[in-house]
């Protein structure tokens, strides 16, 4: 047999490998396009931020910059136009009737878009254009270090690109990074995501299997209850028979959609925690969180006896009574008598109404007072029921709680 060319050979090589590989990098030149035709196209959302009524002015386009990097991860740009509240109205009217409206409004302006008599008054679409707002709370423009949402926002149902902006608004929530909280252990978070579900979707079963024997249950006489579609515990202060645990959530609901921050308090009982105050308030959510790592410090460091302590007492007003302001003022004052044990760090003087709860925290330094006191001022009128009492809180976690009061606001 005749032996064969190296040469040959080797451009045999050659050649069957061009067959091989010119076909597949035709098919990829090919597919290239196909590919970038398929992927997700980019979406850009358009958000009015109207100015103040009150001042005149034309407020910035600035996106606070985390809300920014979440959209571009979900495909989604935003763009903002600034507007004077000065002929908001019949521009939004137009672009509404022309179907050109903004995905998302934002401002105090806004508010008024939505009542009966308001800057729509006379223009002849105001229904309409009620009926396409959404309210949008803490999950657009963001909030501020306090947990407080920057102004109102509505999402327009039907805009060109609403479906979008709804479910940015709906992303996963994330924990305020202001918010100096300890790890939860696994039993404490596993409770507390059992219990702000119920509590947030109005599970009345799940939340009473759940209660503590000596949480104040006030009648809920305005209920938004909501869907909730993703939530996350972050963290708590306290102890192993105390915590206070605040929860993210992202929702949808009748009235609004977006994120609701809410604060549980959970004791300890025979190795279950149990909800003692659930409340979305935003004085609880906001000036009460900002004691809370002070009261952990004295929960971890001025640890006492467990030996009965004794409870606060109220003093005034009576039961059924709203403080009454003295001549010349506008606010009457609640008033108690603080606990005298000396292992009382701090107390806690809660309010409660349509099934929520506005907390205030007061720390004790040396013997303590006689009376105190708390302006009627520090409460808003909701036109129902409400009930007030005042904790006291031991070095080791131990509460004990004055009486109970109730009246109308």
């Amino acid at each position: 047999m005749a032996k064969r060319s190296p040469v040959i050979f080797s451009a045999a090589i050659v050649l069957a490998l061009f067959c091989v590989f010119v076909p597949l990098v035709s098919m990829a030149s090919q597919a290239e396009p196909k590919s970038q035709a398929s992927g997700p196209a980019e979406e850009a959302i358009t958000v009015w931020k109207v100015g103040s009524p009150y001042a005149g002015n034309t407020p910035d386009t600035t996106i606070p910059p985390n809300l920014e990097q979440q959209a571009e991860g979900m495909g989604i740009k935003i763009t903002v136009r600034a507007l004077p509240a000065d002929g908001f109205a019949q521009t939004f009217f137009d672009a509404f009737k022309s179907g050109q409206a903004p995905d998302v409004l934002c401002n105090g302006i806004i508010d008024a878009v939505t009542t009966p008599r308001g800057t729509f008054d006379g223009i002849g679409s105001d229904d309409k254009i009620r009926q396409a707002l959404v309210k949008v709370t803490g999950s657009l423009l963001g909030q501020d270090s306090r947990g407080r949402d920057f102004g109102w926002v509505y999402l327009v149902t039907g805009s060109s690109h609403s479906q979008a902006a709804r479910r940015l608004v709906l992303r996963a929530p994330e924990c305020n990074p202001s918010w100096q909280s300890t790890p939860l252990p696994e039993d404490l978070e596993k409770s507390a995501a059992v219990i702000a579900r119920a509590y947030l979707q109005g599970d009345r079963p799940t939340l009473i299997r759940s209660e503590d024997d000596d949480r104040l249950r006030t009648d809920v006489e305005d209920a938004n209850f909501r869907q909730i579609s993703a939530l996350k515990v972050c963290g708590y202060w306290g102890d192993e028979q105390l915590a206070f645990a605040p929860v993210m959530a992202s929702y949808e609901s009748s009235k609004s959609v977006g994120h609701v921050t809410l604060l549980l308090t959970l004791r300890k009982h025979h190795h279950r925690w149990m909800l003692l105050t659930a409340g979305t308030d935003p004085i609880t959510i906001t000036k009460f969180i900002d004691n809370l790592p002070a009261l952990a410090h004295c929960l971890q460091t001025a640890r006492g006896s467990r030996g009965k302590i004794l409870p606060p007492k109220l003093l005034a007003p009576e039961d059924g009574q709203y403080p009454k302001p003295p001549s010349g003022q506008r606010f009457g004052d609640f008033i108690w008598q603080p606990s005298a044990s000396p292992e009382v760090v701090a107390q806690v003087i809660e309010f409660a109404y349509n099934g929520d709860a506005r907390l205030f925290l007061r720390f004790f330094s040396g013997k303590s007072p006689e009376e105190d006191r708390m302006s009627s001022g520090q409460l808003w009128h909701t036109g129902s029921g409400w009930k007030w009492r005042v904790w006291s809180i031991s070095g080791n976690g131990e509460i004990v709680f004055s009486d109970t009061r109730s009246f109308t606001n």
